[in-house]
């Protein structure tokens, strides 16, 4: 027997050592220890190893001898054998698989199981049955309908092939595959007629349907959406000035010098042609329910004063003048053109037509147009009266200009109106409060108690009452009965008069009927647009658009809005009114002069920079700002509370 010599410091050394000279596993070394020191200072070991490969190879044979008297157990062409241990061999062992259902001797065994050649073992498969699945999805707005197809077959199973081996778990595979047939055209028609599919249906991919197993989301029918109407359109030969049509330029800022530049038409002349729209139609979903389409509203399309209408679609000029559109209705103006000033060598000008001033109107002085006034210098001491757009390039000063002329009058009258009906009713309201828990006693009568309230509660009433009286003497009303209604029944000690609270809902039925007479005599409304004024009173039906330096200690009230628009451009003192939005650049100044903003309870107030003793109203609520501010927002909350949003300056 050879033996080899081995010494180290320690023992795994040693073995280490011989494992890599003798190429045997650290655990398969055959040792004994000659020599071992373990001093504090001083370590070694010394071993002695057999290097006798065929005594190892005796002793594996001597293992694999020992094992062959174990049992065992395979698998071969799907058939599981068994084979008995001999002498005092250990048995073979099972462990059943998944999908097994494994029986010893009757008994199903779900753990591992000694086996030997005398069990009656079974071996069961699961039994399957193929399938079809087939899933219908419709979009949320029912135009589409996707198809899912997938198909299991019908699996037979073996036990799959092992090796021969003591301990054997149980695994199958499939020996056979039977798919269920196909989906047909006229059972997926049948399955889109349940899921009530009845319209769109694309061919094409119902028949790819039936030729592949698996299907994915495949678009199964669609509807048919609907065409709305092409509306009317009108192709204006001549160019329409007006808020939509003005253009910026690359700094944003727009050229309304130019505002006024339209050309005069001749006799003859083609004003304006109508495109008719086209007609659409309805569609359908997939369930065959119908999609209205939207129906485009027709354009109004007439000639008026100065213009005809030939061939159904298109608008000439039957006069010369200069043409405008209100509401689709064409018009030709007369123009009277004024090459200079006006002043007391021309008189007051007063012209059914447009005007046209090429100069500046100077002191005491007054225009009057039946439509649209232009003015290209400067407006001083003057008043100025239009029932169409006013344009002023130059600045006003010390001037009354009214865009929209009468109408003016008739909102600001129609306003008051208003707010006496609001007023009125909710004194009605209080006074049945009042006499149903009879607060002020007994022996208070119902003028009275309306006289009580309008001095301490409704102090708004007599100064509405006022307002009315004046609007009516400026409207020309012939219409004396609400008048002396108002004076018999609301000012001063005349609701003692009231003998019945009742009679308040006789007032209330005068202003609401003088209210719906004023809307219909209302024309279509028209701007103002001017580059400065101060110390002047700027009324407009529209809007006013102020598009220089600005405005300065004026009243300014639009029935639309109020645009500030030059770069620069400032609102400094008075009172700013409109019914809807008020935009401004800067308003007030250092020096805190008072400047109101003032909108209707829907409207909103826009102020790049706002100075101290700015006064916002909103409705009926008021806000005065005590610092400079920037990105100035005023509005009505949902609580019907003003809101000033503002960053500080």
């Amino acid at each position: 027997m050879n033996k080899k010599i081995y010494t180290s410091t320690t023992l795994e050394k040693c073995l280490e050592l011989a494992s890599n000279e003798l190429d045997i596993a650290v655990e398969n070394i055959q040792y004994n220890i000659l020599e071992q020191n373990k001093l504090l200072f001083r370590k070694s070991c010394t071993i002695e190893v057999a290097n006798d490969f065929e005594m190892q190879d005796q002793k594996q044979q001597i293992s694999e001898d020992l094992k062959i008297k174990d049992g065992s157990v395979y698998v071969k062409d799907g058939v599981l054998i068994v084979k008995n241990p001999k002498d005092d061999g250990m048995p073979a062992e099972i462990i059943p698989g998944d999908k097994i259902v494994f029986i010893v001797d009757g008994t199903e065994i779900t753990s591992k199981v000694q086996v030997f050649e005398h069990n009656a073992i079974e071996v069961r498969f699961p039994e399957e049955t193929a399938k079809r699945n087939l899933n219908i999805s419709i979009s949320r707005d029912n135009m589409k309908a996707f198809m899912d197809i997938s198909y299991e077959p019908q699996n037979e199973y073996k036990l799959q092939d092992s090796p021969e081996t003591k301990d054997l778990v149980l695994k199958t595979e499939i020996s056979n595959e039977t798919y269920p047939p196909i989906y047909t055209v006229e059972e997926l028609r049948n399955e889109l007629k349940k899921a009530n599919i009845n319209c769109g249906i694309i061919e094409e991919n119902l028949k790819k349907c039936t030729k592949e197993k698996n299907i994915r989301s495949i678009l199964i029918a669609e509807g048919k959406s609907a065409i709305d109407d092409e509306p009317d359109e009108i192709d204006v030969k001549f160019a329409i000035y007006n808020k939509s049509r003005l253009k910026e330029d690359y700094n944003g800022r727009v050229d309304y010098k130019n505002i006024g530049a339209v050309e005069a038409v001749t006799k003859g002349e083609l004003l304006a042609v109508k495109i008719d729209g086209k007609t659409g139609e309805d569609g359908i979903n997939v369930k065959g329910e119908a999609i209205k389409h939207k129906a485009a509203k027709r354009i109004t399309f007439r000639a008026g004063n100065g213009c005809e209408l030939v061939e159904g679609n298109k608008i000439i000029a039957s006069i010369d003048g200069k043409p405008c559109v209100k509401n689709g209705v064409f018009y030709v103006n007369q123009v009277y053109e004024i090459n200079s000033d006006v002043n007391l060598k021309t008189g007051n000008v007063d012209f059914a037509g447009d005007i046209s001033i090429h100069g500046a109107v100077t002191e005491g002085m007054k225009v009057k147009a039946g439509n649209t006034v232009i003015i290209d210098k400067n407006v001083e001491s003057a008043e100025i009266i239009g029932k169409g757009d006013i344009i002023i390039k130059g600045n006003v000063i010390l001037s009354k200009i009214y865009g929209g002329g009468n109408d003016v009058i008739k909102l600001q009258y129609l306003n008051d109106l208003n707010a006496m009906n609001k007023s009125l009713k909710e004194l009605m309201d209080t006074v049945m409060e009042i006499k149903k828990f009879n607060l002020l006693g007994r022996d208070a009568g119902d003028g009275e108690v309306i006289k009580a309230l309008i001095e301490n509660k409704f102090k708004n009433i007599p100064k509405i009452c006022a307002s009315i009286i004046r609007d009516s003497i400026l409207e020309n009303d012939d219409n004396e009965e609400l008048i002396n209604m108002i004076k018999e029944k609301l000012i001063g000690l005349a609701p003692l008069n009231i003998k019945h609270f009742g009679e308040i809902d006789d007032i209330i039925s005068l202003v609401e009927r003088k209210s719906e007479a004023l809307k219909l005599s209302l024309s279509l409304p028209v701007n103002v647009s001017i580059s400065y004024c101060q110390d002047s009173n700027i009324n407009s039906s529209g809007s006013i658009y102020i598009t220089g330096k600005g405005e300065y200690v004026s009243n300014i009230t639009a029935n639309d809005s109020v645009f500030f628009d030059g770069e620069g451009s400032v609102a400094r003192g008075g009172v700013i009114k409109a019914k809807n939005d008020i935009k401004c650049k800067t308003v007030g100044s250092t020096g805190g002069v008072s400047t109101k903003l003032m909108v209707e309870s829907k409207g909103h107030i826009w102020a790049d920079v706002a100075y101290q003793n700015t006064i916002f109203v909103v409705g009926d609520r008021e806000e005065t700002i005590d610092v400079p501010c920037r990105n100035v927002h005023a509005y009505m909350d949902d609580k019907g509370e003003i809101t000033v949003d503002t960053l500080k300056l």
